[in-house]
Parts: structure tokens; sequence; C-alpha cells
């Protein structure tokens, strides 16, 4: 933990258990580092975790923190925002981001930690994105027919979501959604689509882009030092 467990026990200090407890659901039955853990992830809201990154002097006024997480996350956070003031701290604001839905299902989001659901890495060949977004689950119904007469579930339809999530064209999402939800595109072909938007709008630029990365460029990124200009 480092730099940051000043901030940690600060955190715990200011959390009771009584809170954490409320937030989490947690039981008496429960392990102590359950109990523990919230202030470990509240910490990093705080610059005070960062002392050698966020370099500050005394006087200087506390830096502001805003954090992209889902939705999931939020009781952490809110737990940040409980002990702010009592830190003398600026209270973080959150940027709730969707979640992307599993191949298996729009139910389950797209984790590594549970690839059986289905999930797309970014190290995957456009030939093995193709043959996992085919298989994905489809929200049309079982023929041409069935989806001409009854519509297209797009919320469920995970091939759709990956273009609503990744194309950059809003005129042609806009056209996909038209036809699709009408039956006039197939699940096929939204799925070709769908593998199209993914190698060419984030696969192939990160890929190329990690190819040039040197051993150089991780010691200057990983390397602790002050980012404050």
């Amino acid at each position: 933990m480092g730099d940051m467990c000043p901030t940690v026990v600060q955190v715990q200090r200011m959390l009771t258990l009584s809170a954490v407890k409320n937030t989490f659901g947690l039981k008496d039955s429960d392990n102590v580092g359950k109990a523990a853990f919230p202030a470990v992830q509240v910490a990093p809201c705080f610059s005070s975790a960062f002392p050698r990154v966020l370099r500050r002097l005394a006087g200087d006024p506390p830096l502001k923190c805003i954090i992209p997480c889902a939705i999931d996350q939020d009781p952490f956070f809110l737990l940040a925002r409980n002990v702010a003031p009592r830190m003398k701290c600026c209270a973080p604001a959150l940027l709730h981001t969707k979640f992307l839905p599993a191949l298996k299902g729009a139910q389950f989001k797209m984790s590594s930690s549970a690839e059986g659901n289905g999930v797309i890495t970014l190290h995957d060949t456009e030939q093995e994105v193709r043959k996992k977004v085919r298989k994905a689950f489809s929200g049309g119904g079982g023929t041409l027919e069935d989806m001409r007469a009854e519509g297209v579930n797009l919320h469920a339809d995970v091939a759709y979501q990956l273009i609503r999530f990744f194309c950059p064209d809003d005129n042609l999402l806009a056209e996909v959604t038209s036809k699709y939800s009408r039956g006039e595109m197939n699940s096929a072909e939204v799925k070709e689509l769908a593998a199209d938007v993914v190698v060419r709008h984030v696969l192939s630029g990160w890929q190329a882009r990690r190819a040039g990365v040197t051993d150089a460029d991780v010691e200057q990124f990983s390397g602790i030092r002050s980012i404050l200009l």
C-alpha cells in the first residue's frame, strides 16, 4: 500500500462499522477484511494518498477528484463523500458508466473475472472476435418472419449493444436501429457489422499502439513522479 497507507488509516478512523455494515450488507459472521477493505477503495479519492505523485505544499487548496466507474462501485464512493468534509477534502464527483453486456446475454456484464459469460479481450484476433460475436445472444426471433412480426428486443441483443457502444457514426447507428427493429436486417448481418465495429474502432488501433510501446514507455508511465505542472 506504501504512500497510501496514512490516508487509508485516516479513512478507517472516520468510517464507523455501522456505516460499512449498512452500506454493504455485512453480517457479524463476515470476516474483518470485508469491513476494512472499503477504506482502501475510498482512499485514492483523496490526493493525500499520492504524496509523491500529487505533490502539495502547505496551504495549497485540496485537489478535486472525478471517478469514472460503473454503478456497482457507487457504495464505496458514497462513503467517500460522507467522510470528505471531516477530512477537509473535496467530495469526489462520480461519472457512472454503463456495463458492456457479456456475449452470453445482456443480463451479464462483460468481465475478465467471468469469462464463462462470454468476453472479447483486447488481445483477440479479428478471427476470434468474429467467431465470438457470431455466437452472441440475439434479441430476435427464430426466423426473419418472427422478427418482422414481433420485432427485436434491442436491449437484449448483444451485437446491437456492441454497435451502440462503439460505433462512432450516429447515422449508421440510427439506420441499424430502425432497420433491425423492423426486421429489415437479420441477426447475422447485425453480428457481422458489430464485429466490424469492434475490430475497426476498438481493437485495431489499440493493438497497433500497444505494439509500439517500449520498455522505456512502461518505465516512464509507471514510475513514481509528480504529474502536476
